[in-house]
């Protein structure tokens, strides 16, 4: 008897679950500062640009490629990619909103190292990336993990 009232009371709960749709519901969307976020992100950054991107930096920003650490805070960072501003190839392939992070995947080849000249050809290297900005309570991105490797993106056969 107890058995059975068991199975009873179980079989009722899943079957609330399905009618109340609690399954079939999509997530809540991510809060509208990573939103916010993304829109200063996601574009490949430009002079004009520049200044709102940098504005979503935290001071102890740390940022790291394949674990090793490149820039241990924001004026660091900031005066790199300032250096790369006008300098990259970049295509991005897509991004992804998380609740307290940004997940961009990309195609990048920086070319702020090349000499300035007419005359100079150069070969293009380009990266396949994911880049993880991981945002604090205070809305700004703490950290940038980069994790990259050489190639280009491919379609699965």
């Amino acid at each position: 008897m107890r058995r059975q009232a068991m199975m009873t009371v179980r079989g009722l709960a899943v079957s609330m679950m399905l009618t109340s749709g609690a399954i079939a519901s999509a997530p809540p969307a991510p809060p509208v500062f990573i939103d916010e976020l993304a829109t200063r992100i996601v574009p490949t950054q430009s002079a004009a640009s520049f200044d709102a991107y940098c504005a979503t930096f935290a001071n102890d920003l740390t940022v790291t490629v394949d674990g090793k650490r490149i820039a241990g805070n924001k004026a660091a960072w900031v005066a790199a990619e300032h250096h790369r501003l006008g300098k990259v190839d970049r295509f991005v392939v897509g991004f992804a909103e998380g609740y307290d992070a940004l997940l961009v995947i990309e195609r990048y080849d920086d070319r702020s190292d090349l000499p300035v000249s007419p005359s100079v050809l150069f070969d293009p290297r380009y990266k396949a990336r994911a880049v993880r900005y991981a945002v604090g309570p205070d809305h700004l991105i703490h950290t940038i993990q980069i994790a990259e490797t050489d190639g280009v993106f491919q379609v699965p056969k």
